[in-house]
């Protein structure tokens, strides 16, 4: 393993046309020595969550209707990509702290997870927003999550079924041949319109890399002219 795409963007070259793949985003969730599994986030299909998730005593269920997205050619249970600190697992490369004591401000530092939290009636859970920075997302596919984020309209959420999966040393070498561009995850492409991630992914990624080339001169999209 070259580079550790963990909490990373792979963003379709141009010139991919392999139909799984062809313009996709994936967001990777684990990259290691035996190999690498992510999420395609910018395939909605046509199901609602609500073909997925059993029926809860709760009457609210504000995000019942939100799409289903296809998340890569390998099956899998519908997992649910959100920004909501402290629900299933932070997605990403943690930095460790040695500070986990909240502090006074009600912000807290645990293993390079910083959130804030917030009254929200609607569960016990409160509201808590992250730094995006890291990790950029939290993924979960317990039940009982997906029924509190069935309620969360303050959260950022993508149900994604399916996954995208590669073997030992098959990622690197797709990157070797030019399949993908590696980009940095934020929230205007994971939970933002799929109609527009892989552009927005695409300027993005030529942007960080004038940018290397010329630290400190202003990129300009031609766009606006």
């Amino acid at each position: 393993m070259k580079q550790n795409l963990t909490g990373r963007l792979l963003i379709a070259s141009p010139y991919l046309s392999d139909g799984h793949f062809m313009r996709s985003v994936i967001f990777i969730i684990r990259h290691d020595d035996e190999g690498a599994f992510g999420l395609t986030v910018n395939r909605p299909t046509e199901q609602r969550f609500r073909e997925f998730v059993e029926p809860a005593s709760d009457p609210s269920k504000d995000r019942e209707d939100d799409y289903v997205f296809l998340g890569g050619p390998v099956s899998s249970p519908v997992l649910a990509l959100h920004d909501l600190a402290g629900i299933g697992e932070p997605c990403g490369i943690l930095i460790e702290n040695s500070d986990d004591q909240p502090s006074t401000s009600g912000e807290s530092a645990i293993q390079g997870v910083k959130h804030t939290v917030h009254d929200f009636p609607a569960d016990p859970w409160g509201s808590m927003s992250i730094d995006l920075g890291n990790p950029p997302a939290w993924i979960t596919g317990d039940d009982d999550h997906l029924r509190i984020l069935l309620r969360r309209t303050d959260a950022n959420v993508r149900y994604i079924k399916d996954y995208s999966g590669w073997g030992p040393g098959q990622l690197d070498e797709e990157l070797r041949v030019g399949g993908w561009l590696v980009g940095d995850a934020n929230s205007e492409i994971l939970f933002g319109d799929p109609q527009e991630s892989w552009e927005t992914a695409v300027k993005q990624c030529g942007h960080k890399v004038l940018h290397d080339l010329a630290p400190g001169v202003e990129i300009v999209d031609p766009n606006l002219n």
